[in-house]
């Protein structure tokens, strides 16, 4: 059995793993990226064929030319990305929309792209 003076007070191995744990759950909070969900629409409906996406960071004025973010013949998707300036663009055989949109810290975010 374990003696008073130790019931009575917390261990080094317990206030450990307490402050272990609260440095992992603020690196994880800082770190996180914010959900995206992308839709592509045809008379304000759901597309339901598949369609390509790119998503490009937009930095100030310079715009990447490498993209982010990809899916493939998906008529929607979720992709997650840090908060900040982005263009989105969807391509459907000859048809090409985009749409410029801003992720803000811990929102979930939906961007409707209408290809009508």
């Amino acid at each position: 059995m374990f003696s008073r003076s130790r019931l009575a007070s917390p261990g080094i191995t317990t206030i450990s793993a307490v402050t272990i744990g609260t440095i992992l759950m603020v690196m994880a909070g800082s770190a996180s990226a914010n959900r995206v969900t992308l839709v592509a629409t045809i008379n304000n409906q759901s597309i339901l064929e598949p369609v390509s996406w790119a998503v490009f960071k937009l930095d100030g004025t310079n715009t990447s030319s490498k993209p982010v973010a990809e899916l493939e013949r998906r008529h929607s998707g979720t992709v997650y990305l840090d908060a900040g300036r982005y263009r989105a663009t969807v391509t459907q055989e000859h048809i090409l929309k985009e749409a410029i949109f801003k992720v803000e810290a811990d929102v979930d975010k939906t961007i409707t792209i209408a290809l009508d």
